[in-house]
């Protein structure tokens, strides 16, 4: 959200959030740049994106730009969005991928220093993303590969015992055992169903319960006030973050 608002205010553009139109059949907007920011997730844009570039009329008559965070690596991710641009008619003229602190599995690997430098950097790089983007210019994707770009990094020492667990119990216990859950802190005040960008958790008895679409998004146990909700066995290496520029009424006010 932070780099979202910090592009719009360069390029005096609208900041519109994904989640507020998605309920939309069609977005007929008639707007000549459209640029689309978000989080990836698995090394690939979310779901919920792909889902509104195809809802977007004249795509191609646009001049589109993506701007991708990552906390790891930004990998492929960028190719993968151009291939979607693509299938749904449209040309992406320049991709972007902006470190910002990680909020997986292994985040408490990385240091509030390591944090504020990701921070400094950004607003270095948001200079020549802006020009970039303000000049119309085309041809620019950044990606990177996972081995150089995270396992030759002293990251991926740090996490390695981390990964490790996470191999060991997605092994042993399968991927439904990577469970979303509260503890006996929840007070049922429902941050976690305002903020959920794709509506997957409902409050029963005071208490919330998750469907099975989550986006792996984490918001829900970033933000709880009581911190009362984790992932399964994993609470203890997922260190919770904030941006220091973005506060909870922005969460909920986005969907």
């Amino acid at each position: 959200m932070a780099v979202a608002r910090d592009i719009a205010a360069k390029t005096n553009g609208k900041l519109t959030p994904i989640t507020s139109v998605l309920v939309k059949e069609s977005i007929d907007t008639q707007a000549e740049v459209i640029g689309f920011v978000f989080p990836i997730y698995d090394f690939k844009p979310p779901l919920i994106v792909e889902n509104f570039v195809g809802k977007i009329k004249n795509i191609d008559s646009k001049y589109i730009f993506a701007v991708c965070t990552y906390g790891i690596t930004p990998s492929k991710s960028m190719k993968i969005f151009e291939t979607v641009i693509k299938s749904c008619g449209g040309e992406l003229a320049a991709g972007f991928a902006v470190g910002m602190p990680h909020n997986g599995i292994g985040s408490n690997s990385f240091s509030q220093i390591q944090h504020e430098r990701m921070f400094k950097n950004w607003k270095v790089k948001l200079e020549e993303v802006s020009e970039y983007i303000i000049s119309r210019k085309k041809g620019k994707l950044e990606t990177s590969n996972l081995f150089g770009g995270f396992i030759l990094t002293g990251s991926f020492v740090k996490m390695l015992p981390t990964l490790l667990k996470f191999l060991k119990q997605v092994i042993t216990k399968g991927w439904e055992s990577m469970v979303l859950n509260s503890n006996g802190k929840c007070n049922g005040c429902g941050i976690c169903k305002k903020i959920c960008p794709v509506d997957n958790i409902e409050i029963v008895d005071n208490k919330p319960r998750w469907s099975d679409h989550c986006a792996g998004c984490f918001a829900c146990l970033h933000w709880c006030p009581e911190e009362a909700i984790s992932l399964s066995g994993f609470d203890t290496i997922i260190g919770r973050y904030h941006h220091p520029e973005v506060k909870i009424s922005d969460m909920i006010k986005q969907n």
